[in-house]
């Protein structure tokens, strides 16, 4: 007969680990696990040359037979692996627990982006499996600031106004609403965030001065040009040959940006100093709206947002969550999302193409958790139905039938809600005699799932692996235990 080259797969969800103290099966609790010898039967550390390893634990199940029928007895026996040889021991590795990332996307728009008598053009994209299964394809809606009006002698809108009158557009739009929302500080919405500086405050004299300069005494008065004004500073501190180390301001000027302000240029009549650079510092108020807060009048929008240096940003989230059922009704066809949705925000111009000449855009993609308890239950179940224990299900009584045979005690071990972190072993087992099969080896692999909660679990079983490892060298198996291995490197 031909084995297919796949892994078969058993999975265990310990609530603990045997420590240093002998113990036998039988001896195990419900949720304990161990690395057991054969022949003895009981739990070690490295079982003794010559023999196999076996991964046992204690059964969830609490009545041992069903309706009191002895001839479906059995239940509570421990769950236990494949026997283990060290020397056939292929990978040892776990999976590292990673929390799920929203898709992010955050616009930011400067203060001589959209001038009195035009529009800001937003586009919002809407894509993932969560889309596809509520729409049938990828959406996306555009929004603009047309209602924004400006007063007598106005020539540019404030971004944040106009942000929040496109962005209100895009999350009303009844097609990817469901999958979007502005950014949410917990229970606030808080997407625009509005940035305007305040003036020069400094000049940092701690970083180093740049080469030229020469001559300076403490008292000078030099200028800084900012390109739209200058900022006068007096030298306070001069460096060997005079160049100038220290300032100090005497006007702060205007026109600063703190997104634009670095480096800049000291204007003097001495030749000698041309090329000489410091770091300026800029005083920004930084302040945070709704969407609605900025359409209300609750923020007063700037007439004049290039003197008055104003940026905004715009910041929304992909937020979805799928219908889901509790244990009562829990069904392993029951779908359950994979992969979290993706928001794509972009600027356009007025014919409808992608703009890059004013505003920036910055989308980060969503990632997906670690293992999930959703995936973990289906492992598990999948496992009781290798061993003639099945999930009753898709009856008018399965939910009756399910209390009786004890899959409630396995559906109540898991926590559908936590994330898990993932321990395997993979081992093969050769068939020396197979003339007629097509591979020559049976793989098996073993998934130990622990709460990425539980940290006192996680040591115990780090603990186990290492051993394993060990066992596995010391009969010439250079295997090495991986750990934390992101999203799960490896496939079987």
């Amino acid at each position: 007969m031909a084995y297919f080259n796949h892994a078969f797969l058993k999975c265990f969800n310990p609530t603990s680990v045997v420590g240093l103290e002998k113990k036998e099966t039988s001896e195990l609790a419900p949720g304990e696990i161990a690395l057991v010898q054969d022949g003895a039967w009981e739990s070690t550390s490295e079982p003794e040359p010559g023999t196999l390893g076996y991964i046992v634990q204690g059964s969830y199940h609490t009545v041992d037979s069903i309706g009191n029928n002895p001839g479906h007895g059995g239940y509570t026996e421990s769950v236990k692996s494949k026997g283990i040889n060290p020397r056939f021991i292929s990978r040892l590795y776990s999976t590292d627990c990673i929390t799920a990332e929203k898709s992010t996307s955050q616009i930011t728009v400067g203060p001589r982006c959209v001038p009195c008598g035009e529009s800001l053009y937003l586009r919002l994209d809407v894509k993932g499996s969560p889309a596809l299964r509520f729409l049938n394809h990828n959406a996306y809606a555009i929004g603009d600031s047309a209602n924004i009006c400006c007063v007598d002698d106005q020539t540019y809108i404030d971004p944040a106004a106009a942000l929040a009158a496109a962005g209100g557009q895009l999350l009303a739009d009844p097609l990817i609403s469901p999958f979007v929302r502005e950014r949410q500080w917990g229970a606030v919405a808080a997407g625009v965030e509005i940035t305007q500086a305040s003036g020069l405050s400094g000049v940092d004299s701690t970083s180093t001065v740049g080469a030229g300069g020469a001559d300076y005494t403490s008292g000078d008065i030099v200028s800084i040009d900012t390109g739209s004004s200058l900022a006068v500073v007096r030298v306070t501190f001069t460096a060997p040959g005079g160049a100038v180390a220290a300032f100090e301001v005497l006007a702060s000027g205007s026109g600063y940006s703190a997104a634009t302000l670095g480096t800049t240029n000291i204007e003097v009549a001495n030749p000698a100093a041309a090329g000489f650079t410091v770091d300026v510092v800029v005083d920004t108020d930084l302040e945070t709206y709704s969407i609605a807060q900025v359409a209300d009048g609750t923020y007063t929008p700037s007439t004049d947002p290039v003197g008055d240096a104003v940026s905004a940003t715009l910041h929304v989230e992909g937020a979805y969550t799928e219908t889901k059922f509790g244990n009562c009704s829990f069904d392993t066809r029951d779908f359950y999302g994979k992969e979290p949705v993706q928001i794509i925000a972009s600027v356009l111009d007025e014919t409808g193409d992608p703009c890059s000449d004013c505003g920036t855009v910055v989308n980060t993609p969503g990632t997906m958790a670690s293992t999930i308890g959703e995936t973990v239950l289906r492992d598990i179940l999948m496992t009781e139905a290798y061993m003639q224990s099945p999930y009753n299900q898709g009856n008018v009584d399965s939910s009756r039938i399910r209390e009786i045979e004890g899959s409630n005690d396995i559906l109540a071990s898991v926590d559908r809600t936590a994330l898990y972190k993932t321990y395997v072993i993979q081992h093969t087992v050769p068939r020396f005699n197979n003339p007629t099969g097509v591979f020559d080896n049976d793989q098996y692999l073993y998934k130990i799932y622990v709460k990425c909660a539980d940290e006192a679990t996680i040591q115990e079983v780090e603990v186990l692996m290492t051993d394993i490892q060990d066992w596995a060298n010391a009969n010439g198996n250079p295997v090495q235990f991986i750990t934390d291995i992101y999203g799960g490197l490896f496939f079987v």
